[in-house]
């Protein structure tokens, strides 16, 4: 069975460490695809300020070069907030044959009690949290998730036997690069940036984003 990699996020901007964490996973659980799906509305952050088309252009510059990752708008396509469990509910309808694994950092998993319908997650996707290098490096499993966790040596394998309902853990470090402080740089009139894709750069230019 084929693993689909599921990334969400504002991607505001998309970063190298956007990509690099996903050139990770494909790397490690062997995906066929890896899917890019910029949130329209995220329910825990502030609407940016950039519009959605725009980050999901950015995305598709970023991945041009990519074979293995795909631009999602499935949340942009849809009205009100960009619930995780929905999006789910809907590549699970698209996809009811494939092994979807949502990636999301350990800050956000600690989180996950706060998402809506969280304890649904499981019943449409395997999860694969990424560490974050503020946090420690063991993954405190919540309550309705206990025995569900796969060693990330045999995650690929396991993860591809079934459908959804497995966690695991990958230890790595993805490159120190945030989105607010790029935008920091950019609002304050600073466009040598490293660690932004050149095309991502060149398109925050030419539609004057970001600027103060």
């Amino acid at each position: 069975m084929q693993i689909i990699g599921l990334f969400g996020g504002t991607f505001n901007p998309i970063h190298n460490g956007h990509i690099a964490l996903a050139q990770s996973v494909i790397d490690t659980l062997h995906c066929s695809q890896i899917r890019f799906i910029p949130a329209a509305i995220p329910p825990h952050k502030a609407i940016p300020t950039v519009t959605a088309q725009h980050r999901a252009n950015m995305v598709q510059l970023a991945i041009a070069d990519h074979p293995h990752f795909i631009l999602d708008t499935c949340e942009l396509d849809r009205q009100g907030p960009s619930y995780t469990i929905e999006t789910l509910h809907l590549l699970r309808h698209r996809l009811p044959d494939m092994a979807l694994c949502l990636i999301m950092g350990q800050d956000s998993y600690l989180q996950l009690p706060t998402w809506h319908r969280w304890q649904e997650l499981l019943d449409y996707c395997h999860l694969l949290i990424v560490h974050r290098a503020d946090i420690a490096h063991t993954l405190q499993l919540h309550a309705a998730h206990q025995n569900k966790l796969v060693d990330i040596d045999q995650a690929a394998a396991q993860f591809a036997a079934q459908t959804h309902g497995l966690i695991s853990y990958l230890p790595i470090t993805p490159p120190d690069l945030s989105s607010t402080r790029i935008r920091a740089q950019l609002a304050q009139g600073d466009t040598r940036i490293a660690g932004i894709p050149e095309k991502v750069l060149y398109y925050i230019k030419e539609n004057h984003l970001y600027q103060s």
